[in-house]
């Protein structure tokens, strides 16, 4: 048979390698390594050349292709480490949650410190902390709490029942002096197992999960001391609690004043553990002394800006000024016993048309806030957007008094009664507004005075020391108007500043209002478990409020504070007390990685 011209007989090589092959021609799948190194022995020069730059382009194209990758998905993430210096405007004496809610620089302490069965949250209101689960029977007289399997002390014992109840005594035993215990009287606290604690009250009362946001202390720290002893145990600085940031050190003068507090991250926290390292605070008995170290750089933020002070901090380019909203609301309080005059319906109506509350938060703010015309704030349970508001008109007020039979005669300045008075009631129209000493209160009682004055009504201000406003002015009512500011709590509950039992001495009812109405709207929302009905008994409550005009609600102000550009997620929108401002404080950051998202 002639050959196929076409046909090409395989080389030596060739038949070399296909004979290596066909040795192991029974085993299935690709050929093993020990098949592959017989390659080389089969290729020419110009295979072997090709065949390394084919391979060679190939790991060059991968190495090109991880690259890119890493480059193109590398990210910056917050690292552990760093420190942050905050100005602080008084001296810790108790960092201890018995007794911090007295001062704000006890209680920013001891919220970074402790932690409690719940805590706040801007974004979830009231949610767990320590508690894992909280059970309220149908009745709304008992709350079953479940502590967390891994919540510990910083001294590394579990946070158990027992020291939920120690707590709990502690703050009801009077010798420890707490003022956290009128919150807790009426309660009953016991332990149902060594993680589970059940707190039974009286009657129902829907703000009492609300309480429960008070630290927790170690029993093993604090069953030896002596209740009496306690405020001056030296543990209320040394603090051991179950927070985010544990005690580490802190420096006193020669004087025993404390100059400067540090905390260390917990690296055990049951929670996100936080990033920034170090916590120093530093005191200063002024906001203005607090102001000059933060531009002298021994500071990098101050925990509380005045108005007056804003303009000279928000000039500091490595500080942001925050101005989160605060349920603190300011009003004027009619003492109508300490004035008879103010026992005038249209007095009262005039007082309320004549400020000009928009003013107030322009100027005394500086715009920082909103106005408001209800005891209950936006945002809150029972909030009213159509209660009855009284428009600010000054020639309405002066025609209201008119009409009331105060003249003004032709030159005077002050308003006489038409009539002479046979009931002991001033002839002249005068009031004396008593606030407490500062910047805010004394500017605003000067604007409202000077408004006040301009329809006829001659008005004083008389400003109070700090110090002793509160023993001086408010428990004893000694005051015809009260200008002042109330916060209110995580729940909206009224009941301290309107009951009418809240009008003796040391009660918060500043107007010293009595309406059996109000009273029973307001028993009757405190024991509802249902926030629409609590919410409807609050708005009706304002609106009785509205129509008898026991108070002017001028505006809700924000809380003003300095922090450091370097700290990265700090940003806060709103806050219930000072201390809140540290409330997403896990997430704080100023060292970052590099990693692969």
């Amino acid at each position: 048979m002639p050959n196929n011209p076409f046909k090409k007989s395989p080389s030596r090589r060739n038949l070399a390698f296909l004979q290596v092959l066909s040795a192991h021609k029974g085993v299935r799948g690709l050929p093993s390594l020990g098949q592959w190194k017989q390659l080389p022995r089969v290729l020419s020069v110009l295979e072997k050349k090709v065949l390394l730059g084919t391979v060679g382009t190939l790991v060059l194209s991968l190495l090109s292709l991880g690259s890119w990758y890493v480059v193109t998905h590398r990210v910056d993430i917050p690292a552990v480490g760093g420190e942050y210096v905050e100005a602080l405007i008084g001296e810790p004496q108790f960092v201890n949650p018995l007794y911090a809610s007295a001062s704000d620089v006890d209680a920013d302490l001891a919220g970074l410190v402790y932690s409690g069965l719940v805590r706040w949250d801007q974004d979830g209101g009231l949610v767990n902390d320590l508690a894992s689960d909280v059970q309220i029977s149908e009745d709304g007289k008992t709350y079953t709490v479940a502590i967390r399997d891994n919540a510990k002390f910083h001294n590394g014992d579990s946070v158990r029942a027992a020291d939920v109840v120690f707590t709990m005594e502690a703050i009801q035993d009077p010798q420890y002096r707490s003022p956290l215990a009128v919150s807790f009287r009426g309660v009953s606290v016991s332990q149902v197992d060594e993680k589970t604690v059940a707190f039974t009250l009286e009657e129902p009362f829907a703000p009492f999960l609300s309480t429960l946001n008070v630290g927790i202390l170690p029993s093993n720290v604090w069953g030896d001391i002596a209740a009496r002893n306690a405020p001056l145990a030296s543990r209320n600085l040394e603090a051991v609690g179950s927070g985010p940031y544990q005690f580490a050190e802190f420096a006193k003068d020669k004087a025993g004043n404390v100059l400067s507090y540090t905390l260390e991250r917990n690296p055990s926290y049951y929670g996100n553990a936080p990033k920034l390292q170090k916590l120093v605070f530093k005191f200063y008995p002024s906001a203005a002394e607090a102001v000059r170290a933060l531009e002298n750089k021994n500071v990098e933020g101050v925990s509380f800006v005045p108005g007056d002070m804003e303009k000279e901090v928000s000039d500091i380019r490595s500080v942001a000024l925050l101005h989160p909203d605060l349920p603190r609301e300011v009003a004027l309080y009619f003492n109508q016993g300490a004035n008879a005059s103010l026992k005038d319906k249209a007095v009262r109506t005039a007082v309320a048309q004549a400020v000009d509350k928009a003013k107030l938060v322009a100027d005394v703010l500086n715009g920082h806030g909103r106005t408001i015309d209800a005891p209950i704030l936006p945002g809150m349970l029972g909030e009213h957007p159509d209660v009855a508001k009284i428009a600010f008109d000054p020639a309405t007020a002066s025609q209201t008094l008119q009409d009331a039979g105060y003249l003004l005669a032709e030159g005077a300045t002050v308003r006489t009664l038409k009539k002479a008075p046979t009931d002991g009631t001033p002839n002249e129209l005068t009031v004396t507004i008593t606030t407490v000493q500062s910047p805010e209160f004394v500017r605003a009682a000067e604007i409202i005075a000077a408004e006040l004055s301009a329809i006829g009504i001659k008005t004083d201000v008389k400003p109070s020391e700090s110090d002793s406003f509160y023993a001086d002015v408010v428990s004893p009512k000694s005051y015809q108007v009260l200008l002042t500011g109330t916060l209110l709590g995580l729940d909206s509950d009224p009941y301290p500043f309107w009951h009418s039992s809240q009008t003796k001495e040391n009660g918060l009812n500043f107007s010293l209002y009595a309406n059996r109405n109000v009273d029973t709207l307001l028993e009757t929302a405190r024991k509802s478990t249902n926030e629409d009905d609590r919410a409807k008994a609050y708005r009706d409550f304002q609106d009785l409020v509205a129509a008898d005009i026991p108070a002017v609600f001028l505006y809700q102000s924000t809380y003003s504070y300095a922090i450091s550009t370097k700290i990265q997620e700090s940003d806060i929108r709103k806050i219930i007390s000072p201390a809140d401002r540290f409330a997403g404080i896990e997430s704080w950051y100023t060292k970052t990685k590099k990693a692969l998202r």
